[in-house]
């Protein structure tokens, strides 16, 4: 028998097969200033100092952009409350959110969720008031066996992620379902990989590879996926996860490569004839973020401030920098995390895993930056990565235009899961006290 107990931070991909850790380093540009009259310090600060704004190579756009002050605002304001909220703790069961993953909105104003927790596509007018369920679990077309992602596709449809199955289904305006495509991983036959059979050995894997996941869709209907695989590593690092660009048959158009997944730590022991997994995925550990930005596939790798922005033929196009101060977490710092986030646990479940969190190793520096996106009018959001000591509420986005250039700092509201961003609203996942889950429309002011 074996099993993997997960915890809240747990969230696959899972983290790859090295046995020991390899620092993040956390690199910024940096000016060398001149002693007074030191002509020799006066060239190399010249040659070091970062080199701000937009410059052209071989064919790519890159721009550098400087660390703005921490206490400046672009002039963009959200609404002090939700302009629409979706979800209820009573009432009827067939619409009430669970495992929530994403949503988006229609050009009505309606709202259409991604629930998990029923595997539906929950349909809501402008107001909030459910109107239909399309989809439902089942291996059939247009059924679901997992969802991670609802997005617009051509004309007034929609497209919907099945991670569990590594399919897409399209459903038009009234909830016919039109297709359903297999998206081809990068490794075909899906089983077991591997299994640890001595909890003394440092490292092993279990699990099985399925197949790729959607990430977005860009405008000329290419759809862009990442790797998943679903595999509890034993021991500490990071493993490779493949993405390309994909036809709406699911077969690959271009690789874009191979990019280190999120940093996890993960112990077993023994219980019956078999063995239990207990991943932690790190709270300050480095990972790769990816998001569709205008027409545009964007992957940032969090090491560095640094993303990388392809098209659809799988071209290099953009690239987009930005100074950030580097820190390094403490002992302390990442023993808060885990006692705040294990709080919940059962007595028993809450034992094992603080038992585990002990031996997660510390790393080097805090991420360079967290989730990123685009909005509806082609500016590319960047989340800032918060640290312990960061006193603000809410997450700070640091917003690029259309070319990269940085515009200035947007804060939205703390607790939020932002699923979207619209010309003039911000769509995301709220949860209150109680775990209930809400989808909110918040009101954006670009002034």
């Amino acid at each position: 028998m074996m099993r993997i107990e997960p915890s809240r931070s747990y969230r696959p991909p899972l983290a790859g097969p090295q046995g020991a850790l390899r620092p993040a380093a956390a690199l910024i540009a940096g000016v060398l200033l001149a002693s007074c009259g030191d002509q020799g310090s006066s060239r190399a600060s010249a040659t070091n100092a970062p080199q701000y704004g937009l410059r052209d190579s071989a064919g790519i756009r890159i721009a550098e952009n400087p660390r703005p002050a921490p206490d400046s605002r672009l002039g963009w304001t959200v609404s002090a409350e939700p302009l629409v909220s979706i979800g209820t703790p009573e009432g009827d069961s067939t619409f009430q959110l669970h495992r929530v993953s994403d949503a988006t909105r229609l050009a009505d104003g309606g709202v259409v969720v991604a629930n998990g927790g029923s595997l539906e596509l929950l349909v809501f007018d402008a107001e909030g008031n459910h109107l239909d369920s399309w989809g439902g679990g089942g291996e059939g077309p247009g059924e679901f066996g997992g969802l991670n992602r609802v997005r617009p596709w051509a004309g007034d449809s929609l497209i919907a992620g099945d991670p569990e199955q590594g399919r897409i289904s399209i459903f038009d305006s009234e909830g016919t379902h039109g297709r359903t495509s297999v998206l081809h991983g990068r490794d075909e036959d899906e089983g077991l990989l591997a299994t640890v059979a001595d909890p003394a050995q440092s490292l092993g894997a279990i699990g099985t590879i399925v197949p790729d996941v959607l990430i977005g869709v860009l405008p000329d209907g290419i759809l862009f996926t990442g790797g998943s695989d679903n595999i509890a590593m034993v021991g500490f690092g990071r493993r490779d996860h493949a993405y390309a660009l994909r036809t709406i048959d699911g077969d690959t158009q271009v690789s874009l490569g191979e990019y280190p997944g999120p940093l996890t730590y993960t112990e077993n022991y023994q219980a019956g004839g078999g063995f239990i997994f207990i991943p932690l995925t790190h709270p300050f550990g480095n990972t790769t973020h990816a998001a569709i930005w205008g027409d545009l596939a964007v992957i940032g790798q969090t090491e560095t401030y640094e993303l990388q922005g392809f098209r659809s033929d799988g071209s290099l196009a953009r690239i987009v920098r930005r100074d950030y101060e580097p820190g390094t977490p403490t002992q302390a710092e990442q023993d808060a995390h885990f006692r705040e986030e294990f709080a919940r646990y059962s007595d028993e479940r809450r034992a094992r895993t603080t038992e585990v969190a002990a031996n997660v190793p510390l790393v080097d520096a805090f991420p360079a930056f967290g989730p990123v996106m685009g909005d509806a009018l082609g500016h590319l959001w960047v989340a800032d990565f918060k640290r312990p000591a960061d006193e603000y509420a809410g997450t700070l986005w640091t917003v690029f235009d259309g070319e990269g250039r940085m515009l200035g700092l947007v804060r939205t509201p703390g607790g939020t899961t932002v699923f979207e961003i619209g010309e003039d609203y911000i769509l995301g996942l709220g949860t209150d006290d109680l775990g209930v889950e809400y989808v909110e429309v918040w009101g954006l002011d670009r002034g």
